[in-house]
């Protein structure tokens, strides 16, 4: 469970009533078992960064914080969060 906003700069406690989640499948290599029974991992912006952020899954990589405007521009800026 997170506990915490996705974007590695603000961390604002979870609040359910607002913000926004994204789940993504997580891939693991051929051979190893899966990280977890569904292999899913879950993530929240809270409400102020989900305007300006989105999270983006990467096969091979992991998880991607991107701002709204350059993936609107198709521009390179993105950070991971999370690993593959």
């Amino acid at each position: 469970m997170f506990w915490m906003c996705a974007n590695p700069d603000c961390r604002m406690a979870f609040d359910c009533r607002q913000g926004r989640f994204f789940r993504f499948h997580k891939d693991h290599a051929a051979g190893e078992d899966a990280p977890n029974l569904h292999s899913v991992q879950h993530f929240w912006l809270c409400g102020r960064c989900c305007l300006e952020f989105t999270l983006e899954y990467q096969n091979g990589a992991g998880v991607l914080i991107k701002n709204r405007l350059d993936v609107a521009s198709e521009a390179e800026f993105s950070r991971f969060i999370a690993a593959a």
